[in-house]
């Protein structure tokens, strides 16, 4: 992951100074640069994992676009439309082949952050007051991990396709920032661990599982990918909250619990990567198989998140509802 982190950053921000400092020559060239890095820009906001660095780099990478072309946007107007050598064709190529990939890709993502058609449930907020960022969400495996499972030929499809328009959160400060450095180890280091996870709706508890181990940071629980989770069942539907700190569960199979009631906390258990609460939606699987069920989208106060999305309950008027 520190490896996307680093080139979802690197890649718009070598477009942004070769704007900067040495824009091509032709105004076909500049204005390719321009398009192609924006297109850029765009890709990465939406379909970027902005656990680090913040959600906000973006933002930033495209105020320090638009400061550049205008910097060398009247210089511009005196160059030539087009190449003056076979060899200045080589980077207009280039960059209309980044332009048409970020481009595909940005519409990919438009489009999956569309609630599906059909079957959906409303949830309330299913963690205390903070601030959230949502980490996977969406209706396709461009801004949702969890969505390749939906292919009836992924190879977990059968066990875990329930799963497939699941929701990861993560807690962030005002800055956007989850913990201090790039990826510590230790799970308590996260702003989100051991926050209390409430009860979204008024069901049953299908399961509950408590005594799966905390795992340092990036190590996985191989095998148990929910870790310690609650699965309840709401009007029919199942929900799972997954990736509870180990001790932490306070309900028990069979108990009726209310909505907003404490569950447990957000640990780092099962195949986590980092800390973070993972909730979804499913039509009821099978007893051998209780993940496997159809999966259903979920608006949480009647909005679909997606990735990158921020929750903000900080504010009083914010505590029942997303911000935005």
């Amino acid at each position: 992951m520190i490896v996307i982190y680093i080139l979802q950053t690197l890649l718009p921000l070598t477009l942004v100074l070769w704007m900067a400092l040495l824009p091509p020559r032709n105004l076909v060239g500049f204005w390719l640069l321009s398009v192609a890095a924006a297109l850029l820009i765009l890709m990465v906001a939406l379909q970027g994992v902005w656990v680090f660095p913040p959600w906000w780099v973006p933002y930033l990478l495209a105020l320090s676009l638009v400061a550049a072309v205008t910097l060398h946007l009247i210089r511009a107007q005196g160059r030539p439309i087009l190449p003056t050598s076979r060899v200045g064709y080589l980077p207009v190529a280039v960059l209309v082949a980044i332009a048409a990939w970020s481009g595909a890709q940005s519409w990919a993502a438009i489009s999956a952050r569309q609630i599906p058609q059909g079957q959906a449930i409303d949830l309330g907020w299913p963690l205390a007051p903070g601030i959230y960022l949502v980490a996977n969400g969406g209706a396709s495996p461009s801004i949702n991990a969890h969505a390749a499972l939906i292919d009836p030929s992924h190879p977990l499809h059968a066990g875990f396709g329930g799963s497939g328009y699941g929701v990861d959160l993560i807690a962030v400060n005002r800055w956007g920032i989850r913990t201090a450095g790039i990826q510590p180890s230790e799970p308590s280091a996260y702003a989100i661990f051991g926050t209390p996870v409430l009860a979204p709706c008024a069901g049953e508890v299908v399961m509950a599982v408590d005594d799966r181990p905390d795992m340092t940071v990036p190590l996985v629980d191989d095998g148990y990918p929910a870790g310690n989770h609650v699965l309840l069942r709401c009007a029919g539907i199942d929900i799972l909250l997954g990736h509870f700190r180990q001790g932490s569960v306070q309900v028990a199979t069979g108990d009726i619990i209310a909505v907003g009631q404490q569950i447990g906390e957000v640990g780092n258990s099962g195949e986590t990567g980092e800390p973070h609460l993972h909730i979804h939606a499913q039509l009821p699987g099978t007893p051998e198989r209780p993940f496997s069920g159809t999966p259903v989208p979920i608006r949480f106060e009647g909005r679909f998140l997606v990735r990158n999305d921020i929750v903000d309950l900080t504010l009083p008027r914010h505590r029942n509802s997303p911000d935005r």
